[in-house]
């Protein structure tokens, strides 16, 4: 009997044990898993993410709508952002500033590449909550207006220095200057510099990034832009056309800095190209119309967009793709007869949406057009689950290669970017935090709440001055 008790015991001892180690094993695991995805995020212009410019408050905010409004919902499959750093750069913009926007975006641009490489010199605002990246880390970009455009260079340097699928890098660019078909920097590639503002006509954002079979790219990358936003990556094909051109400078205004505080979920696909997946926030009118929206009625403003819309979009070509570079095209008018065409289908078009908007049905047995207008395409569907929702880079950053990685990406920076004493006089020194472990500070580096910021406040609009 003895026997059979101590048997049982043992048996019950050792269940136990192998099950304490399983568990031990799970909870390591995940908390590997929860500290593996940190999200790079940076501003829009004249907003550095540092104080004095930038509160602390402000910067939690940001981070917040950065993480949960847009880069867990784009990229699902990365897991959730365990650790968001506000990365500096300096945002600015001659002579509003005291840098001009090259200038700028040199900085912004090398200290981008000194983060990605987990380099100790990473200069981050340490007052948020973030810790300093690791070597290992998979890492999300978030680049907004300016911030996308240091994104995109640095996202060319990975490219051209650096072996395809490492490091584990994704990239999230909203109000891109640089877009393809769109972008105010490609349509004009190949301008000289403009004086005294010192800006570059840099070309397109880079989708060619290696592919790694599978539908896997090395640097994954969503692209979202608001419908008619100049300089946020919707200006005119053919900016002679001046209704248009008028248009999208008022889309600007008017749009361009609360472009971020448009949540992920809002925007409608818009195609693909190579490694990165194009979005878009739709229009429900022209922005030429949207100071009259206070005083006219909503029915007489959709009414009258119906035409005005047929004459602005002739001023772009939706067939091209979001992610072709197109550069612009001087020409003013594309395909006149077709553009008679469509305006005479927007006028029955007109009538039904104004009867529509007032109670009734559409009299005249009209669709309502899409966002491109009458005679305009209709943006694709969605094709699957990695077009819904981006892929994320699923390689594996190794210590050794993100060594590597800041030592070619330091030959390659800007030999004339200023001194970072230079750039602002309220630049940090870098944090001193990189060997903190993440797993021992998660409850740290979890994205901040409104309520846990002190405010309940939406995200703010963070870039309502951006000039670029």
């Amino acid at each position: 009997m003895n026997i059979v008790v101590r048997s049982l015991s043992a048996l019950v001892l050792v269940t136990g044990a192998a099950v304490l180690a399983v568990w031990s094993t799970l909870a390591s695991a995940a908390v590997t898993l929860a500290a593996t995805t940190t999200a790079l995020v940076m501003g829009g212009t004249f907003h550095p993410l540092m104080e004095p410019r930038d509160s602390p408050d402000f910067v939690a905010a940001y981070l917040d709508n950065a993480v949960d409004g847009h880069l867990n919902p784009a990229f699902p499959a990365g897991g959730p952002v365990r650790n968001a750093l506000a990365v500096y750069g300096p945002e600015d913009f001659f002579p509003l500033g005291r840098l001009t926007f090259d200038r700028s975006v040199a900085a912004g641009r090398a200290n981008l590449s000194r983060c990605l490489a987990a380099a100790p010199d990473c200069v981050f605002n340490p007052d948020v909550g973030s810790v300093a990246p690791r070597p290992d880390d998979a890492v999300l970009v978030f680049g907004y207006s300016q911030s996308a455009v240091i994104a995109s260079l640095a996202k060319r340097d990975l490219i051209s220095v650096y072996q395809p699928g490492d490091p584990a890098v994704s990239m999230m660019l909203i109000a891109n200057p640089m877009r393809p078909n769109g972008g105010i920097l490609e349509r004009f590639a190949g301008w000289p510099t403009i004086p005294i503002l010192g800006v570059s006509f840099d070309g397109a954002s880079p989708t060619d990034s290696a592919d790694l079979g599978d539908g896997r790219h090395a640097y994954p990358t969503v692209d979202v832009v608001r419908q008619y936003d100049a300089l946020g990556g919707d200006f005119p094909l053919r900016p002679l056309n001046l209704l248009a051109t008028l248009n999208a400078l008022m889309g600007y205004g008017l749009q361009h800095g609360e472009a971020v505080d448009v949540p992920f979920g809002d925007a409608t696909y818009q195609g693909r190209e190579g490694d990165t997946t194009y979005y878009m926030i739709t229009a429900d009118i022209v922005p030429l119309l949207e100071p009259l929206a206070p005083f006219v009625p909503a029915p007489i403003l959709r009414a009258v967009d119906a035409p005005l819309r047929v004459l602005i979009e002739n001023a772009y070509d939706r067939d091209i793709g979001p992610g072709t570079p197109v550069r612009a095209r001087w020409w003013p008018v594309h395909h006149v007869a077709r553009l008679a065409r469509d305006l005479l289908r927007s006028v029955p078009v007109a009538v039904d949406n104004l009867v529509e908007g007032f109670g009734g049905r559409r009299i005249l047995g009209t669709d309502a057009p899409g966002p491109f207008g009458v005679g305009g395409p209709d943006l694709p569907a969605a094709e699957g689950p990695s077009e819904a929702a981006s892929e994320t880079s699923d390689t594996e950053s190794s210590p050794q290669h993100k060594r590597q990685l800041h030592q070619r990406l330091s030959r390659h920076e800007n030999t004339e970017k200023p001194h970072r004493a230079e750039v602002s006089d309220d630049v940090p020194a870098a944090s001193t935090e990189s060997d903190t472990r993440h797993d021992e500070t998660a409850d740290a580096t979890e994205p901040r709440t409104a309520a846990d910021a002190g405010h309940s406040d939406p995200a703010p609009a963070a870039d309502t001055a951006d000039a670029a």
